[in-house]
C-alpha cells in the first residue's frame, strides 16, 4: 500500500471497498475489523485509513508540531482528501482518531458530509486539558508493562459479563503494541481536542458552533470518555444523534464492530433519506390512511 508524502511528511494511507460513498479516517493504528470492514456489506463504502504523522509506517517527528498533534493530524487528513480529489466525505475515527474528526468539524466542516465518532467525543474538563489520565500513564511510563496494563484496563471500563475471554484478547494484542513502540512513538502525547476551553462551559461553547451531522457512538462502561461526555457533545452539536450501549467501554470498535456498522448505515441512510419509506407508503404498510390519526 502506498507512502504518500502530504504537508512535507510521507504518510501511509489504505484504501478498502469500490463504493461511491467515501469515509475516511486515521488513526496511530487500526484494527482489522474497523474501520476497514465499512467497506463490506451492508455498506459498501470506499474507505481510506491514514495513519498518523508518528506513528508505524509514516514518517517520525523530532519535535511536537507547533499547533498540536490533532490539528497536525486533521490538517493531513484534509491533504488526503485533496490529493484523492474528494471535495467532501464523512470521516470516523475511534478515540483520539475521534478527536481529529471534531477538529476537522470545527475547523473544516465545508469538506465533511458527516462525522462518525467513536468513543471520541472531547473529553469533560477537570482543570487539565493536555491529555487524559490515563494517556498520561501511558506516556510516562514506557515499557512498564504493569502500568500500561493497569492503565488501559481503567480506560476500557468494567468487562461485561460474558466477553472476558474476549477482552483479555484484545487487552492482550492491545498492550503488546504499546510495548512494542518505538521511542519516538511512545513519547507522543496527542492531547485533547479543544484545549482553550478550559471547563465545560467554554467546551459546550466550542462544539454549539459546529454545523455537521455528527453520529456520536459511545459506551456506557467508557473509562476514557464517559457518557457525559457523549451527552454533553450530543447536546450541544445542533445536528447530532447519540447512541450510548450499556454494555459496551471504551473498546467497542475492537470488540462489537458489528454494531457500529449498523448504527452509521441507519444514519448514513436517514442523511440520503432513504431509512425510512415515505410517508404515505408507511401509513399504508401499518394499515392506516395519510392524514388519519
Amino acid at each position: 500500500m502506498p507512502l504518500i508524502t502530504l504537508n512535507g511528511a510521507e504518510l501511509y494511507y489504505e484504501e478498502h471497498g469500490e463504493g461511491d460513498e467515501v469515509v475516511i479516517s486515521s488513526a496511530n493504528g487500526f484494527h482489522p475489523t474497523y474501520p476497514a470492514s465499512l467497506a463490506q456489506a451492508p455498506t459498501n463504502y470506499k474507505v481510506y485509513t491514514l495513519q498518523t504523522l508518528g506513528f508505524g509506517r509514516s514518517a517520525r517527528l523530532d519535535t511536537a508540531p507547533p499547533q498540536g498533534y490533532l490539528n497536525r493530524w486533521a490538517e493531513d487528513v484534509i491533504a488526503l482528501a485533496d490529493h484523492l480529489g474528494v471535495d467532501k466525505f464523512s470521516y470516523t475515527g475511534i478515540s483520539h482518531g475521534g478527536g481529529i474528526g471534531w477538529v476537522i468539524a470545527h475547523r473544516f466542516p465545508q469538506r465533511l458530509k458527516a462525522l462518525l465518532s467513536v468513543v471520541g467525543t472531547p473529553h469533560l474538563r477537570y482543570g487539565v486539558t493536555d491529555s487524559s489520565e490515563g494517556r498520561r500513564k501511558i506516556v510516562d511510563n514506557p515499557g512498564n508493562s504493569d502500568v500500561i496494563r493497569e492503565a488501559m484496563m481503567q480506560m476500557a471500563g468494567p468487562t461485561p459479563e460474558g466477553r472476558e475471554e474476549l477482552r483479555d484478547a484484545v487487552l492482550e494484542l492491545a498492550l503488546a503494541t504499546k510495548l512494542d513502540r518505538d521511542p519516538n512513538e511512545a513519547r507522543i502525547n496527542q492531547g485533547m481536542p479543544f484545549p482553550e476551553a478550559k471547563d465545560n462551559d467554554a467546551l459546550r461553547t466550542v462544539l454549539s458552533s459546529i454545523d455537521v451531522p455528527v453520529l456520536i457512538l459511545g459506551g456506557m462502561r467508557d473509562g476514557v470518555i464517559p457518557p457525559g461526555s457523549s451527552v454533553l457533545a450530543g447536546a450541544a452539536v445542533r445536528r447530532a444523534k447519540t447512541v450510548l450501549f450499556e454494555d459496551e467501554g471504551h473498546w467497542i470498535a475492537k470488540e462489537s464492530p458489528e454494531r457500529l456498522v449498523r448504527e452509521i448505515k441507519l444514519f448514513m441512510d436517514e442523511l440520503d433519506g432513504t431509512a425510512l419509506p415515505p410517508r404515505n407508503e408507511a401509513l399504508s404498510l401499518a394499515g392506516g390512511e395519510a392524514g388519519t390519526v
